[in-house]
């Protein structure tokens, strides 16, 4: 059977996410989709399987050089700034979910870069290419990491990145499966065999919601909500603008 599993989205659990588990599954489910990995940044998601909905336990890791989506971990990676103090590499981060027996995804990887590290790159499992955030501010962003993929011979996944529920399976990842559990789901990406998606760039005036509501988590200033209401009507104008 086909599965469509969107293998990165963001819960309110994150500081810029904005809707609950129970409404990301609904809105999933609602799209015909079968599962999808539960990255919030620098926390650690629970395996679950609700009503043939899968749940892939993950982290959004931030680092130096990017963020490293981990998959099918089963702790925290001792690295993260949450725990040290100080952003880890991208090598440090791929290698302790490679510990864990994990699943290490390098994410967007031109969405605020022109260049990455290639050589860490290649530590990774999969590059994902279909990232319904990415092309935000580099137009060219998901050609660019299948360009990347193609050079370090890598297989490639899809996810939305979203970060509401609207957002949701705007981009995921095919996987053909004998069956809808987890751990079918684990041995056909640990195989490689999987086929990005990317449905619909995903508006940008929902990044300018997640800043907003970054803002509203972390107290922020008066500057710094004047700067993200700016951020937002920024937003809109391009949303108008090219679409």
């Amino acid at each position: 059977m086909l599965l469509k599993i969107d293998l990165h989205v963001h819960s309110d659990r994150s500081p810029d996410g904005r809707s609950s588990l129970p409404k990301l599954i609904s809105a999933a489910k609602a799209k015909g989709l079968d599962g999808f990995a539960l990255a919030d940044h620098d926390l650690l998601s629970q395996p679950m399987e609700v009503d043939d909905f899968l749940i892939i336990p993950a982290c959004e890791c931030s680092t130096k050089d990017g963020h490293i989506v981990g998959l099918f971990l089963s702790e925290l990676p001792r690295c993260l700034k949450s725990r040290t103090g100080h952003l880890p590499t991208a090598a440090e981060a791929i290698d302790e979910i490679h510990r864990q027996g994990g699943i290490a995804i390098w994410a967007h990887p031109y969405e605020r870069h022109l260049t990455i590290d290639e050589a860490a790159a290649a530590a990774a499992d999969f590059i994902e290419t279909a990232n319904a955030r990415a092309d935000f501010k580099n137009t060219k962003a998901n050609a660019m990491a299948q360009g990347l993929a193609d050079r370090l011979n890598k297989p490639q996944t899809g996810g939305s990145d979203g970060h509401h529920d609207s957002e949701v399976g705007n981009a995921f990842t095919e996987l053909d499966c004998k069956a809808r559990t987890l751990d079918e789901v684990r041995t056909i990406l640990t195989a490689g065999a999987t086929q990005p998606v990317l449905v619909q760039n995903t508006p940008r005036i929902k990044k300018g919601l997640s800043q907003l509501e970054k803002c509203r988590k972390q107290k922020a200033g008066l500057l710094r909500f004047c700067k993200a209401y700016a951020y937002i009507l920024y937003c809109i104008i391009l949303d108008l603008i090219k679409g």
